[in-house]
């Protein structure tokens, strides 16, 4: 804003410099100069404002409006007597500058409302004896009027641009959480499906003997690549890379099952496709592979089939004719199609699907487009600079319009009765609704637009018909002049650029050939350009700004998700890595030394750790120490442990939450139970963690029989705020 009034104050001082010699005496010589002096102090103090030396940004509007008032002050002592006709005071005609100067130099509209409300005032007393009394008091309520809509507007920027910032800093605190929190959950279910994939699977396949010791070497070694990784910040997600050459990366895990599959992937080799979204389609498409392989049998009829979708869309499916299962029956434990597919898919905007049934086989579909992964809005268009609505700005510009246009009317019919302004007026009429309805869309179509501004042209050529120009001065020859710019600048709206300036440009001529050369200036219509220019150029300023701020929304927000995920990867992935390296690579190194070939205490360790990995994947927020120590030891003992996450203790804190685990442990610990189920709650539960341990019935089993398995303990550990909540009722 200051940057405008810094072009738009020396203008106004230069047009109005014609009027000041006309109005005031030459003697004594010294008032004038120094009138001149302070005109001059009143242009220069603006653009100070602009250079930050030290002095808040708000003291150099100060001192221009200190200029003006001390010109205010000179004005009576050289001005002639009366005043030459038809000239307009240039107090008057630079009054704009002052009031801009007092809106800018206070954050309280009150006081600048007094100091413009004061000028005003002064401005009357001083030409009452120099001016009609007409023109005095329409000068005196289009200064009133012009004032608070300058101060309206700029207390409504302020308020507008304060509240952007709020609540871009709201919004951005937001989005920083949320995106910290997606991060972390997605590196989880990255960094869970790659342990399934790699570690898990090595030792299941150890412990239980399946698949051969070459094989078992080679994912051994692969999953101790994984775990000792040094890798210190994620890929970046922007790389794209062929689905060809995905798989040819994996080659080294789909080497175990090449004999076991048929595949027909040749009409999605070219898809180009996300680094991470490739990799996790692979791996997918692996663990589905090693699934049949498993639970279907090595006999069975088994493919694997890529196809095109679109231009970079892709579809894999997996089937067999199998055994079959029932999906809704698949446990949560079962990591591999929770985590390593299902999830896994989830997290790159793709889909899977499991079609099965017992006896039917089984079909895995996956798909992913570009379309499915579309970057959400950013939440920071919330705080765009909208700060001048278009409804607001062509309804003002539509109300000066019709004002212009009544106040011709009313000026035909009482005083000058002329045909080229009822001309005009009647067209103005005319054109008004067509110039409305394209500033509120923004738009208008091109055979419209030459039209409209070809009834403009006209309108400039034939209002002053009939008028006689030494009778007009700035005031009642405004409704002509602001009517046609206000249209101009409607016209603007639309988004053409040429008719509005070739419109002004007719004005301008029309009115130098009817009042002379001079005449523009005398009738303020060269100051009337100005302010029109200086209002589109912060228009313009705004837009820029605007344009700024979202491309520096843009950055911040790839530097957020960027940083989220660097956070993400250092806290989830690596952190974890180290903990499963410092459990899992000495049994990966002992299979690599052996070839695969384990004796049995060896897959009996193998299993033990397989159920520990597990447990940090599907119930972390059930372990520390303590249940860790507690359930290592039931394990080592033959019982089987299991532990369900189902997000009740998500949302408690830390020191809660150790409390609660610490009791768990001191339950567990005296178990002799042959199995252990350790569950949360849901969130909105009053249970915190269920506790069943049971001993089934082996021989009952055996026979077939109902299982009669006893149950050595079932606890229900409260959530701690029920808990605080029954001893507080509880009677002392």
């Amino acid at each position: 804003m200051v940057s405008t009034l810094s072009v738009v104050a020396p203008l106004l001082v230069l047009f109005s410099l014609p009027g000041f010699l006309a109005d005031h005496r030459t003697e004594p010589l010294s008032l004038l100069v120094l009138s001149l002096c302070l005109s001059g102090v009143m242009v220069a103090a603006l653009p100070l404002a602009l250079v930050r030396r030290g002095e808040p940004g708000h003291t150099w509007p100060r001192v221009s409006a200190a200029a003006y008032l001390s010109l205010m002050a000179l004005e009576g002592l050289h001005l002639h007597s009366p005043s030459p006709s038809g000239s307009a005071p240039w107090l008057v005609g630079i009054s704009c500058v002052a009031f801009s100067a007092l809106a800018l130099g206070t954050n309280r509209p009150l006081w600048a409302g007094l100091g413009c409300m004061g000028i005003v005032a002064g401005i009357t007393v001083i030409y009452v004896d120099h001016v009609s009394i007409e023109n005095l008091v329409v000068n005196s309520v289009g200064l009133l009027a012009i004032a608070a809509a300058l101060i309206l507007g700029v207390t409504t920027v302020r308020h507008r641009a304060d509240l952007a910032d709020s609540t871009e800093r709201s919004v951005r605190d937001l989005f920083e959480r949320s995106q910290r929190q997606a991060a972390l959950e997605s590196e989880r279910v990255r960094t869970d499906a790659l342990l399934h994939d790699s570690v898990l699977a090595t030792l299941s396949t150890a412990a239980s003997g399946y698949g051969t010791p070459d094989q078992t070497l080679i994912m051994a070694r692969t999953a101790l690549e994984v775990v000792t990784g040094t890798a210190d910040v994620p890929d970046k997600p922007s790389l794209r890379v062929t689905f060809e050459r995905a798989v040819a990366a994996a080659e080294h895990e789909l080497t175990p099952v090449q004999g076991a599959v048929r595949f027909d992937l040749s009409d999605a080799s070219a898809v180009e496709l996300p680094v991470d979204v490739a990799e996790t389609l692979v791996a997918a498409m692996l663990q589905a592979l090693n699934n049949s392989i498993k639970h279907a049998g090595q006999s069975v009829d088994r493919g694997a089939t890529a196809t095109r979708v679109g231009d970079d869309g892709i579809s894999i499916d997996i089937s067999d004719n199998g055994r079959g299962f029932d999906p809704a029956q698949i446990a949560p434990e079962r990591l591999g199609v929770r985590a390593s597919i299902l999830e896994r898919m989830t997290l790159i905007g793709g889909n899977a699907e499991i079609r099965s049934a017992p006896g039917s086989g089984t079909t895995v579909l996956l798909q992913w487009s570009p379309t499915s992964t579309a970057p959400p809005p950013d939440p920071r268009s919330i705080a765009s600079m909208h700060v001048i609505s278009r409804r607001v700005l062509y309804g003002t510009l539509a109300v000066i319009v019709a004002i212009a246009i009544l106040t011709a009317a009313v000026q035909i019919a009482l005083v000058s009765r002329a045909a080229g302004p009822l001309i005009a007026t009647v067209l103005g009429l005319i054109i008004l609704p067509t110039m409305v309805r394209g500033a509120r869309m923004g738009t208008m179509r091109r055979s419209t637009a030459w039209i409209v501004t070809a009834v403009g042209w006209t309108i400039c050529l034939v209002g002053t018909i009939g008028l006689d120009a030494e009778e007009y001065d700035s005031v009642s020859i405004a409704c002509y002049t602001c009517g046609v710019l206000a249209g101009c600048v409607m016209g603007w709206m639309t988004g053409y650029r040429v008719p509005p300036i070739l419109t002004t440009v007719i004005l301008v001529v029309n009115v130098a050939v009817w009042a002379g050369p001079l005449g523009v200036v005398r009738l303020a219509l060269a100051g009337e350009i100005v302010i029109v220019v200086a209002g589109l150029i912060l228009h313009r300023a705004i837009q820029r700004v605007t344009e700024a701020a979202r491309t520096a929304a843009t950055k911040e927000r790839e530097t957020t998700l960027w940083q989220a995920e660097l956070d993400a990867f250092q806290l989830e992935r690596q952190k974890r890595l180290r903990l499963v390296s410092h459990d899992a690579a000495p049994m990966l190194r002992h299979i690599i030394r052996t070839g695969g070939a384990l004796d049995q205490p060896a897959r009996v360790q193998c299993r033990v750790l397989e159920q520990t990995l597990r447990d940090e994947i599907r119930g972390r927020l059930l372990l520390n120490d303590n249940v860790r120590s507690a359930i290592l030891r039931h394990r080592r003992r033959g019982a089987l442990v299991l532990l369900l996450d189902d997000g009740g203790l998500d949302d408690l804190s830390p020191t809660d939450r150790e409390e609660l685990l610490d009791d768990v442990a001191r339950r567990i610990e005296p178990l002799r139970s042959s199995r252990i189920v350790i569950r949360t709650g849901q969130s909105h539960d009053t249970t915190a963690i269920t506790i069943m341990a049971s001993t089934p019935d082996d021989t009952a089993a055996a026979l077939g029989l109902d299982d009669d398995s006893e149950v050595d303990l079932w606890a229900v550990i409260p959530r701690p705020v029920v808990a605080d909540r029954i001893v507080a009722a509880a009677p002392h």
